[in-house]
């Protein structure tokens, strides 16, 4: 494999990685930064390992950290995808039960779910199982129209109500 086959292969994993740190990170300088200091690489070559720098080469073990960089974020997404699913089938089964009158399945399942999300949550993330009452929301005022012809009270047109 040439430095060159490799910086071919590698820039659209590279690129993944970026768009997903940045997602997470709110920043795309974070981003490289991030990535950069895993790979051993500065955020400088990495934008221009993505911008097709001239003068950027991208060695075998570089291909390879980022192949496994690209492979560990492909599995947690994959095992993210799983437990949303798992997630999804268990309200579908809760939601029948609730719908079809059974009320005990329906009544352990929401006592499961309850304690399903304080384990998952760490300790710092944990909210109250119980929902507090929660106000309404208050009405928005309502604007009165205009007649024609009136001027808005905008600083511009107030200085012509003076004339």
């Amino acid at each position: 494999m040439t430095a060159d086959q490799a910086l071919e292969q590698i820039r659209p994993d590279l690129a993944s990685i970026i768009a997903v740190k940045e997602q997470t990170l709110g920043s795309r300088m974070r981003a490289y930064e991030s990535l950069g200091s895993k790979l051993g690489r500065s955020p400088t070559w990495i934008r221009k390992v993505l911008g097709r720098a001239p003068d950027v080469t991208v060695g075998l073990h570089d291909a390879l950290n980022i192949r496994a960089a690209y492979e560990r974020l492909c599995a947690r997404v994959e095992n993210a995808a799983d437990a949303l699913a798992a997630e999804n089938q268990e309200l579908r089964r809760e939601l029948d039960a609730a719908l079809s009158g059974d009320r005990t399945v329906a009544a352990r399942a929401s006592g499961s779910a309850v304690a399903r999300a304080s384990e998952a949550a760490p300790l710092g993330e944990r909210v109250a199982t119980t929902s507090a009452p929660v106000a309404p929301p208050a009405a928005a005022p309502r604007l009165r129209k205009k007649a024609a012809g009136e001027l808005t009270d905008l600083p511009l047109f107030q200085m012509d109500r003076g004339r």
